[in-house]
C-alpha cells in the first residue's frame, strides 16, 4: 500500500483524514482503465483536444463516472475482482494533477480505487478543479473581517456528533488548538440546522486552520456549516465565549483562561 492507498483506508474511518488524503492525490501518479490494445504496450500517448476521450467511463444512477486509481497494483487488483480477462482493459498513468485537471474540466466524478481492499471513495468534478489547481489546499485568509451572526447556544446532548467527533479528532492531535465550540447559527427552530465552529488557536497557525476546515467540509457532506477563529480580546473573546457556553473541546494543558 502506498501513501494514498493508508489515506484513502482511514478517510473510510474518519473525514478527519480529508487533509491527508487531498494532500497525498495530487502527488505522484493516478492510474486509469484504457481499452486494451496489445501495440499500446508502454507507449506514450499525448492528449490532444478533440481526441477521443482516452479512459473507460462507467455508468450509475447519476450519469457518467471515471474510474481512477491510486497505482498499477490496485488497477490489477480491481479487475480480478470484477473477474475481467486481462485483455480487456490495460492501464494508464498520468501525473496526478494533470489528470485531476482533465477530468474536472471536462465536469467527470471519478470513483477512487473502486473494488478495492482500501475502500471506495466517489469525487465530485468541482473538488478535482480546486485540487489540480492548488485552491483546495491553500490556507485560508485570516484578515477577512469579523461577520455578526445570532448564534444559539446548544445542549451538549444536541451536538451534531457527525461534525463534533471528526473535528475532536485533529483537535486534539496538535498543540496549537486550546479550545472549540459549536453553535446553531440561528433560530433552534430553523431547518434545516446551520452549525457555526469557533475555534481558538495559540499560536495561529494557517495550514492547520485549512485542515479543520477540510475535515469540517467532508464531514458536513454538504450541509451547511461554517467555521471561525476568536481571538484573546475583541467582540468575540476567549473569555466571553468560556461564560458563555461549554466548549466541545478544550486542550488538556490550556489552563484557566484569563477572566472566564
Amino acid at each position: 500500500m502506498n501513501e494514498l492507498d493508508r489515506a484513502i483506508t482511514e478517510s473510510m474511518r474518519t473525514p478527519s483524514a480529508a487533509p491527508a488524503l487531498y494532500r497525498a492525490l495530487c502527488e505522484g501518479e493516478l492510474w486509469a482503465l484504457v481499452p486494451f490494445h496489445p501495440e499500446l504496450t508502454d507507449e506514450v500517448i499525448e492528449l490532444e483536444n478533440g481526441m477521443p476521450f482516452p479512459f473507460v467511463q462507467l455508468e450509475d444512477e447519476k450519469g457518467a463516472i471515471v474510474p481512477i486509481f491510486s497505482s498499477e497494483a490496485r488497477v490489477d487488483e480491481a479487475l480480478a475482482r470484477a473477474g475481467l480477462s486481462p485483455r480487456k482493459y490495460s492501464a494508464a498513468a498520468m501525473p496526478a494533477q494533470q489528470m485531476l485537471e482533465v477530468l474536472g474540466a471536462m465536469d467527470l466524478r471519478v470513483v477512487l480505487n473502486k473494488g478495492c481492499a482500501t475502500g471506495t471513495l466517489v469525487l465530485p468534478p468541482n473538488l478535482l478543479r480546486d485540487l489540480a489547481s492548488g485552491r483546495a489546499l491553500e490556507p485560508m485568509r485570516s484578515d477577512q473581517g469579523s461577520v455578526e451572526r445570532e448564534l444559539a447556544i446548544l445542549d451538549p446532548a444536541d451536538y451534531p456528533t457527525h461534525l463534533v467527533q471528526p473535528l475532536f479528532e485533529i483537535l486534539r492531535r496538535h498543540r496549537h488548538f486550546r479550545a472549540a465550540w459549536i453553535f446553531r447559527d440561528g433560530a433552534l427552530s430553523a431547518t434545516p440546522p446551520t452549525y457555526q465552529v469557533l475555534v481558538y488557536m495559540d499560536p495561529r497557525d494557517e495550514v492547520l486552520f485549512h485542515d479543520l476546515n477540510m475535515t469540517l467540509s467532508a464531514a458536513a457532506q454538504g450541509q451547511p456549516v461554517g467555521i471561525g477563529s476568536v481571538t484573546e480580546d475583541g467582540p468575540m473573546s476567549v473569555a466571553g465565549l468560556f461564560q458563555a457556553a461549554p466548549p466541545f473541546f478544550v486542550a488538556a494543558d490550556f489552563g484557566e483562561v484569563r477572566g472566564a
